[in-house]
């Protein structure tokens, strides 16, 4: 049976998508996601010419005939006070629209073929009855106590809806929000002018006599003084189990959920949309989001960015996006997350990431970035690849020994989309930079080792002469002696001050050739930390560069950066305000 659906909606830039069962925008914060709902809520329920700010044009399809429609939709109008009244819930579902007009069905059936061109007067007359509109605004109020139904009357509320349903669809609610919630539910019939929701652990004792079961009922809470969590569940809950309605708009579905039940509900709407029902919703959460895409993938997902004051959209792939929440690595560093953020900044480990993001954070207090823990520098390549391919704006940063490895640093370009002649240029740098490495004298670096051993073996000498008042003294010399020999590791290894000092460890005639290397990958996303290691950093602002206590130099990092003033001549503060330019 045909029935009503949206088949078309065009956006501000030219861009459209056909909807589907389901469609689920995403993006950050502010950028039209509920404008999207608004707007297309304002062309089917108020008038096409409605003016749209991201949704320009919206199109749809419906019955061939009005017999055909009356049967899909349940549109009838009823005689009242000498005239034909048509009376339904407004897309809200708060409340009772009403409207007058031509006789029912003789003079529609004349007329039904117009409403296919003329979209305003099928709007006028029975665009309210096609569509739900669930905003956060009304969704705390659909299931708020209410008056009775009147029995010559149509539904005015959606808890009148409710209990026409019957006790089966009472009882499929209870079920659900009891999975979620661990509590039931019930209508109480006890006060026949009043309809309201109880809720309690059980109501199994409860008789079925309304007499009998008043005194029982009055003991249970009220769900109008319950919290918004489960008020709001319920609301969503009743209008898609008890409103027969072809288009349902939900704004933030997991607003005041805990993240559990945010994903139960994307569970649920995922198992609503089918072919008579579309549902289009927005939203802001990751855990809604793996609740739709663990029971379907049969879903549009648009993704809506804004650039200064023009809106970008893209279709995501929903099989990827399946594929992303169940790869556990990348499930595990929350890279969907990102997808709800402005920008996204990739980073090989935890230190880098609560480093970048409080510099950022002091830098300008306003952005809206995803910190990733990438566990490496190796998978930061394709995360940010990961992002790229799905229109997300981000960026990578990776140590200065990137340029250590061949094959590593060629990964990394890979990633960055370069034609051919650009990946052979920066690969000829990087291979200067490494002979630069290896150019440092051997004699030189055996002579430091010596030095070290020899003062290593000194201090052992007077150790043997030494009385301890206790184990844990050994215990702590013997740490220092470990880290004495991690020292001289490092003196062996060609790149030790590569990675202290970066860039300015390298001779003057490469200097600017790495300056060239960096502006390329800086421009495609890829940021080589300048300085060296992570831990090289913070040397203007007096904390020296460690190797051995990477925990220590973390956290005096993350106590100087928030009091630290800003310069943005000298570092961190020029790379974070390099980062930031590109994001934004």
């Amino acid at each position: 049976m045909s029935t009503y659906r949206l088949t078309r909606i065009v956006f501000n830039d030219g861009s459209e998508i056909r909807p589907g069962n389901m469609t689920v925008i995403i993006g950050p914060n502010n950028v039209g996601k509920s404008r999207v709902l608004k707007d297309i809520a304002g062309k089917t329920t108020q008038e096409p010419s409605f003016p749209g700010i991201v949704v320009t044009d919206v199109e749809w399809e419906f019955p061939s005939s009005l017999q055909e429609f009356r049967e899909a939709c349940s549109i009838e109008r009823h005689f009242e006070n000498g005239q034909w009244m048509f009376r339904t819930l407004t897309p809200e579902l708060s409340g009772e629209y009403s409207t007058f007009g031509l006789d029912w069905p003789t003079e529609y059936e004349k007329i039904f073929d117009t409403f296919r061109t003329n979209k305003v007067a099928f709007v006028q007359h029975f665009g309210q009855a096609m569509v739900a509109f669930l905003t956060t605004e009304h969704r705390l109020q659909l299931v708020k106590e209410c008056a009775s139904k009147d029995p010559d009357k149509q539904e005015a509320t959606l808890l009148q809806a409710l209990f026409n349903g019957g006790s089966q669809l009472e009882i499929r609610i209870n079920e659900l929000v009891k999975r979620v919630f661990g509590k039931e539910i019930k209508l109480d019939f006890t006060t026949l002018q009043r309809l309201l929701l109880r809720v309690g652990d059980s109501f199994s004792t409860v008789p079925p006599d309304p007499r009998d079961a008043k005194p029982l009922m009055n003991k249970y809470d009220k769900l109008d003084d319950q919290g918004d969590g489960i008020r709001s569940f319920i609301g969503i809950l009743s209008a898609l189990l008890a409103i027969k309605r072809n288009v349902f708009l939900i704004d933030e579905p997991e607003a005041f959920l805990h993240p559990p039940q945010a994903f139960r509900i994307g569970e649920f709407l995922a198992g609503q949309a089918n072919s008579s029902r579309q549902i289009i919703l927005a939203t802001h959460s990751t855990d809604l989001l793996r609740g739709i895409l663990s029971k379907t993938t049969d879903v549009t997902i648009l993704r809506i960015d804004r650039k200064d004051q023009t809106n970008s959209f893209h279709t995501l792939n929903p099989n990827d996006l399946h594929d992303l929440v169940n790869n556990p690595l990348l499930s595990s560093a929350r890279v969907i997350d990102g997808f709800f953020y402005t920008g996204v900044v990739v980073v090989e480990g935890d230190r880098d990431a609560r480093f970048y993001q409080t510099a950022c954070n002091k830098f300008r207090n306003n952005t809206d970035f995803h910190f990733v823990n990438a566990d490496n520098k190796q998978r930061v390549s394709e995360i940010t690849r990961t992002y790229r391919d799905m229109r997300v704006r981000c960026v990578g940063i990776v140590d200065f020994d990137v340029l250590n490895n061949h094959a590593e640093f060629e990964k990394q370009l890979e990633s960055l989309e370069l034609n051919q002649e650009q990946t052979q240029s920066l690969l000829d740098i990087r291979q200067k930079i490494a002979e630069a490495a290896e150019e440092i004298p051997a004699d030189k670096r055996l002579e430091e080792v010596k030095e070290k051993i020899t003062h290593i073996l000194t201090c052992v000498n007077d150790i043997q002469n030494q009385s301890f008042a206790s184990e844990s003294e050994k215990q702590k010399l013997l740490r220092q002696l470990e880290s004495r020999f991690t020292e001289i590791a490092d003196t062996t290894k060609n790149w030790k001050e590569f990675k202290e000092k970066g860039r300015a460890a390298l001779p003057a005639n490469l200097q600017s050739e790495f300056d060239s290397l960096w502006e390329i990958c800086s421009k495609k996303g890829l940021f080589i930390n300048p300085c060296g290691e992570l831990e090289s950093m913070m040397t203007q602002q007096g904390i020296p560069y460690t190797k051995n206590n990477k925990k220590g130099w973390i956290k005096k990092a993350l106590q100087k950066l928030p009091k630290t003033h800003v310069n943005e001549t000298e570092y961190p503060w020029q790379f974070i305000k390099q980062i930031q330019e590109h994001l934004q």
